[in-house]
């Protein structure tokens, strides 16, 4: 069974998860200018789970090129894979 997105679930999920992501980063800047010692967890969580939403929208970028423009998916295959590498990399190491 093939897996495949449709145009108006990608504009649809790309909403979503950029607007998601706005509101992770407005989370991330509070909690960085908080000095409370207690809300370093907070902000640590926070932090893991803004670079895991950006591989996601990364992932779910090259699953549309991927099923509506196979050329450019082909130009792009490395350079997003590496990006997607990157983010959940750099999750992982602000999480722990």
């Amino acid at each position: 069974m093939k897996s495949t997105i449709d145009q108006e679930t990608y504009q649809w999920l790309s909403k979503v998860l950029l607007m998601l992501g706005s509101l992770l980063l407005l989370v991330n800047v509070f909690l960085y200018f908080q000095h409370d010692p207690s809300l370093v967890s907070a902000t640590r969580l926070s932090n893991f789970t803004f670079f895991l939403l950006g591989a996601v929208f990364v992932w779910v970028r090259m699953e549309y090129l991927k099923a509506f423009s196979f050329a450019t998916y082909k130009a792009r295959q490395v350079p997003m894979w590496a990006s997607l590498f990157v983010f959940v990399a750099v999750a992982f190491a602000r999480l722990f």
